[in-house]
């Protein structure tokens, strides 16, 4: 398995807080099964746009300190997770240090309150760029839907689901298990912030809730492996094949409380 989406550079952000910390995390990862990895350390597109020499150097020392601790059996990559609280200028979405990789997609969210309209906007500009967009989380999103993902996709986005959040009896949680049930999602990674968030749960998940239709085994294979290989190798994502996940009826009665 394949995590684009990680918070395992110690101190420069909200995620671990030590090297000690980052190389268990990526011990129990490799026990897991994951072989790469990359590094997205949080970064606000308005410090980008002032000057992101400062915010890479950062990020490419703190790599460099990492790798000759972690496990040989992990590659670790470079990457950001970019909350666009502005729009990014023409020469940041130029600059591939600063996405997925070295790749021409890049890792991106939104404040927590943004609106549809405006989130449609954002993705289609980083998409007229060549560039493909890769939404982390989207189902953390009140304009999350169906529907809205569809138009998201529509504009050159592609969807991030957090593995952990699949599993939780919430409104969230019922939002990313629709986005995968739909054939939705593109990539499933752990966010993890030095804590034992993994893609193993995710697989647990949805092999024991969605488990004996033959899709499964073949979607996840696209969500954990295949499309984050192409998005390291800068190759096109492939489409995932939609599934039955059977909503239990906790899950009901807590989205209707939540909701």
């Amino acid at each position: 398995m394949i995590d684009i989406h990680s918070h395992l550079l110690p101190g420069l952000d909200d995620g671990s807080r030590s090297p000690g910390q980052s190389v268990a995390v990526l011990r129990q990862m490799a026990a897991d099964g994951v072989t790469d990895m990359i590094m997205t350390p949080h970064l606000n597109a308005s410090e980008i746009n002032a000057d992101p020499e400062p915010a890479i150097a950062r990020r490419d020392a703190a790599l460099e300190r990492l790798k000759p601790m972690a496990p040989p059996a992990i590659a670790l990559h470079p990457g950001f997770e970019i909350l666009l609280d502005q729009p990014l200028t023409p020469l940041a979405l130029g600059d591939r240090r600063l996405s997925l990789a070295g790749s021409r997609y890049y890792l991106v969210e939104f404040p927590a309150m943004m609106v549809g309209e405006l989130m449609t906007g954002a993705l289609r500009e980083i998409s007229r760029a060549d560039l493909v967009p890769v939404l982390a989380h989207p189902e953390r999103y009140q304009a999350c839907s169906p529907g809205a993902v569809r138009v998201w996709r529509e504009v050159g986005a592609r969807m991030q689901v957090d593995a952990q959040t699949l599993s939780r009896p919430t409104s969230r949680g019922y939002q990313a298990r629709q986005l995968v049930a739909a054939g939705l999602a593109d990539v499933i990674a752990a966010d993890n912030h030095g804590d034992g968030r993994s893609l193993r749960s995710a697989v647990e998940f949805l092999r024991g809730r969605a488990g004996g239709q033959g899709v499964v085994e073949q979607a996840l294979q696209l969500l954990t492996r295949i499309n984050p290989l192409a998005i390291t190798e800068d190759w096109d994502l492939a489409p995932v094949p939609e599934m039955v996940v059977p909503e239990r009826w906790v899950e009901r009665v807590r989205r209707f409380l939540d909701g």
